[in-house]
């Protein structure tokens, strides 16, 4: 059942709507929005360039939770994730989310929807340690 939007609404997000990285539109569309916190959902993020794009998987994916509490937030987000025509990049669907204290809810999540091949995971599932990573200190790290 998917819930309404009298009561207020999770996304959850994982790439360029991150608050630590969001700038340009991003940054002006989650602004005003409510931060609650980390959360992982299950799933595989794989790096498409400029973006991430969280697929199916069984591993974890780090992102945020935004609080949204009216449908035309939730409209403007759907059209930057292009969840329509003429592009329909993105779905967005119901899955639960973890806490770091191991409560559960049920939230958003904008799911890639194009092939993926042969795109590269996301080391960890986290696109904020991704991109901030500067190779070396990766390659050190494994050393």
């Amino acid at each position: 059942q998917l819930p309404s939007m009298a009561a207020q609404q999770h996304v959850f997000v994982y790439g360029t709507l991150r608050p630590a990285v969001a700038a340009g539109e991003p940054r002006f569309l989650i602004e005003g929005l409510k931060h609650d916190g980390p959360a992982t959902v299950r799933g595989r993020l794989v790096d498409l360039g400029d973006y991430p794009g969280l697929v199916e998987g069984s591993g974890l994916v780090h992102g945020d939770l935004l609080v949204v509490e009216d449908s035309e937030k939730l409209a403007a987000l759907d059209a930057y994730e292009e969840c329509g025509p003429p592009s329909f990049l993105y779905r967005r669907e119901l899955v639960t989310a973890e806490r770091p204290d191991g409560s559960h809810l049920g939230v958003w999540v904008y799911r890639y929807r194009r092939d993926v091949d042969p795109a590269a995971d996301i080391p960890g599932g986290d696109y904020v340690k991704h991109i901030r990573s500067d190779g070396c200190t990766s390659q050190r790290a494994s050393e």
